[in-house]
C-alpha cells in the first residue's frame, strides 16, 4: 500500500470568462482563485460585506462560517454565494456579475509569519510581532487574515507602520473564544498563515476635524493611523480628537504609545474615558459616546474613525446618525 498523500482538487469553472481554477482541499474560492492570478472581485475577505458575491451555477460548496453577516437567506434561495467564505464539496460553476471584471479588489496575498514577540499589555491583552519572509504592503488602519486552526480564521488590526517585514496585532484572550485562545496559545518560533491586506477604513488626508476613536483592542488600527498622521506630519489644519474608551484605566492598553503619537500631531487632544474610574481618575467617565458629545461641538463638520468592539462601534454609528453625520464621514470596519 503506497504511503502516498492524496491532495484533493476541485476544479472551478468562471462564468461568461471560461476561466479554469484548481482549488485544493480547504481553500475557499477566493484563496484558490487569487492563487492562480485570477482576481475576482472582493473587499472585506470576513464575510461581512457581500463585494465578493457570485452565482452558483453548478456543484455544491460548503460555508467555513456559516454565520457571517453577508450570508443571507435570501441568496441561499437565489444561488448567491460568497466566494471568500465557499470551499468547492464538488467540482462548481459560478457566474460573476457584469462589469465586475477584473474587479477593484486590493493587493492582497498569503504570507508564512512567524511569531517573534509577545508582549503583555494589559489583563489578558497582548500584543504579537509577527516577522514575514517579504515586506507585506498594506495602509494604516488596515487588518488581516490570522489562520489560526483547521477551520479557525480570525482579523486582527496591525498596529504599526508598514515598511518592514513586520506585522502586530494587539489582542485580548477571552475565556470563551476559540480564536483569541488559539492566538494567545502560539509561542515564539511558530509559524501561521496570514492573509492580507483587507479593509478601507484608513485616513483621509483632506484638511477639517479629525475624529479617531477606540474602544479596547480596538486601539490597533487607531494607533496606527495616529502613527502614519505623526510620521508623515499630516496637519489638518483643524483639531484632531483621539479618543480612547475601556472599562478600567488597567485596561487602555499601550495607551502611553498612543498619548506618545498623537503628542506629534499638530492639533491632536488625547482623550481617555472609563467606565470603572478609580477616585481622582483626572480624565472622562463614562463610555466613548459620552466623551464624544461632551467634546464634538459639530459632529457633521468632522470625520471620524472608529475600531472596537461590534457594540461600541454600533452606539457610535447611532449617535453619529441621530447628530446627522454623513456616512461618508464615518469610517470602520465591521468584524468581531
Amino acid at each position: 500500500m503506497s504511503g502516498r498523500l492524496v491532495v484533493t482538487t476541485r476544479r472551478i469553472r468562471i462564468e461568461p470568462d471560461g476561466i479554469d481554477v484548481e482549488a485544493s482541499e480547504g481553500e475557499t474560492i477566493l484563496q484558490a482563485s487569487r492563487r492562480a492570478g485570477v482576481v475576482l472581485p472582493y473587499e472585506c475577505g470576513w464575510g461581512s460585506c457581500g463585494a465578493c458575491k457570485v452565482t452558483l451555477l453548478e456543484g455544491r460548496v460548503e460555508l467555513i462560517f456559516p454565520g457571517a453577516p453577508a450570508v443571507s437567506p435570501r441568496d441561499a434561495r437565489r444561488g448567491r454565494i460568497l466566494t471568500c467564505q465557499s470551499r468547492a464539496v464538488l467540482d462548481l460553476r459560478i457566474a460573476r456579475s457584469p462589469g465586475e471584471w477584473p474587479g477593484t479588489a486590493m493587493p492582497c496575498a498569503e504570507h508564512t509569519a512567524t511569531l517573534m514577540a509577545v508582549e503583555d499589555l494589559g489583563p489578558e491583552i497582548r500584543q504579537f510581532t509577527f516577522e514575514t519572509a517579504a515586506k507585506v504592503g498594506f495602509l494604516p488602519g488596515q487588518y488581516a487574515i490570522l489562520h489560526l486552526g483547521e477551520g479557525l480564521r480570525r482579523c486582527y488590526s496591525m498596529c504599526n507602520l508598514p515598511g518592514e517585514k513586520t506585522l502586530q496585532f494587539i489582542a485580548k484572550r477571552y475565556e470563551n473564544g476559540p480564536g483569541s485562545n488559539a492566538l494567545a496559545a502560539l509561542r515564539p518560533g511558530e509559524s501561521i498563515t496570514i492573509e492580507a491586506p483587507f479593509g478601507v477604513a484608513t485616513l483621509g488626508r483632506s484638511p477639517g476635524c479629525k475624529v479617531l476613536v477606540a474602544g479596547g483592542t480596538g486601539i490597533a488600527p487607531i494607533l496606527a493611523m495616529v502613527r502614519q498622521a505623526a510620521q508623515e506630519r499630516l496637519d489638518f489644519d483643524a483639531p484632531v480628537h483621539v479618543i480612547y474608551g475601556a472599562r478600567s484605566p488597567a485596561d487602555l492598553a499601550a495607551a502611553d504609545l498612543l498619548a506618545q503619537a498623537a503628542s506629534r500631531v499638530p492639533h491632536a487632544r488625547y482623550l481617555p474615558v472609563v467606565e470603572e474610574a478609580p477616585s481622582g481618575w483626572p480624565y472622562a467617565k463614562g463610555f466613548v459616546t459620552d466623551a464624544i458629545a461632551a467634546t464634538i461641538a459639530d459632529p457633521g463638520a468632522a470625520e471620524f474613525y472608529v475600531a472596537g468592539p461590534p457594540a461600541m462601534v454600533g452606539a457610535v454609528k447611532t449617535l453619529l446618525l441621530r447628530s446627522d453625520v454623513p456616512v461618508t464621514q464615518v469610517h470602520c470596519d465591521s468584524f468581531g
